[in-house]
C-alpha cells in the first residue's frame, strides 16, 4: 500500500468528455516516448516520476466512487512505457470502473496484452507514417502501424485522433494519412491549442486551428476515403 502506483497525478473532478458514455476519472502516468512540439504537459510528463502511492491511489478511487464516477481514463505520457499497467487496468477493473485507454501506438505488444480489461481505447495519429521521425522523433513506424491495424477490429470501442497543426497538417498530409485508416470505426480531427510553454517555441504564438481548416482537412478525408468515418471534437 506504501508503494508507489503508475500514477503521477490525476484530475481532482471527474468529466464527462474524456470517455464516451462515462462520467470518468482522468488518471495520468509519467514519461513519454514521443517529443510532440505541441504537447502541453511535457515539462511534467517527458520524465518518469514516482507516482502516487497504491494507498492513496485506493483512497482516491474509494472517492471518485462516491461521486459516482463509474469510468477510468488512463492517460500520458505515455501509458504503455508503464511496466504495471496491466496491474493498474485490472485494479482498476475490480473496483467497478470501466477503463480508457489513451496511447500513442508505439508499443503494440503491450496494448495486444491489456486489450481484453480495457472498454476504450484512443489512439492519436500525429502524422503520415513517413513524418513520424520529423514530426515526434519517432522513429519505428513499424510499431505504429501495427498498433492501427490491431485496433481497428474494435470498431466503435476505439477512436483515432489527430491534433490538426495549421501548415503542418495540410490537405496533403491527410490525403496520406486516410488510407492507412481505411476500415476504422472512427476518426477524430481536433484542433491544436497554443500555450505559452509548449516545447516548440515556434508554435507557443501560432494560433488555435480554425474551424475552416478543419472543416477542409475533414472534406479532404471524405473525399480520399469515404468510407471513413470522421468527424471534429472542437477542443477545449
Amino acid at each position: 500500500m506504501h508503494t508507489p502506483s503508475p500514477i503521477f497525478a490525476y484530475q481532482e473532478k471527474p468529466t464527462l468528455l474524456d470517455f464516451p458514455g462515462k462520467w470518468a476519472a482522468l488518471l495520468f502516468v509519467s514519461g513519454c516516448n514521443f517529443r510532440c512540439g505541441y504537447c502541453h504537459n511535457f515539462d511534467h510528463l517527458a520524465r518518469r516520476k514516482t507516482g502516487i502511492t497504491w494507498g492513496h491511489l485506493e483512497k482516491t478511487c474509494d472517492r471518485f466512487k462516491k461521486d459516482w464516477v463509474d469510468g477510468v481514463v488512463v492517460s500520458g505520457g505515455e501509458p504503455t512505457l508503464e511496466p504495471d499497467l496491466p496491474r493498474l487496468i485490472k485494479y482498476l477493473r475490480d473496483r467497478g470502473f470501466a477503463v480508457k485507454l489513451d496511447t500513442n501506438g508505439s508499443r503494440p505488444d503491450v496494448l495486444k496484452q491489456v486489450l481484453p480489461d480495457v472498454t476504450y481505447i484512443a489512439m492519436d495519429i500525429k502524422c503520415s507514417l513517413a513524418r513520424y521521425p520529423e514530426f515526434v522523433a519517432f522513429a519505428d513506424t513499424a510499431a505504429i502501424a501495427c498498433s492501427v491495424e490491431l485496433l481497428k477490429p474494435l470498431g466503435r470501442a476505439c477512436e483515432f485522433r489527430t491534433t490538426v497543426v495549421e501548415g503542418f497538417h495540410t490537405p496533403e498530409e491527410m490525403r496520406a494519412i486516410a488510407p492507412w485508416l481505411r476500415g476504422a470505426a472512427r476518426y477524430v480531427l481536433q484542433p491544436f491549442l497554443p500555450r505559452h510553454n509548449l516545447p516548440d517555441d515556434a508554435l507557443r504564438g501560432k494560433p488555435r486551428t480554425s474551424m475552416d481548416t478543419l472543416q477542409a482537412l475533414l472534406a479532404e478525408v471524405r473525399r480520399t476515403v469515404p468510407e471513413l468515418p470522421v468527424e471534429i471534437r472542437r477542443g477545449g
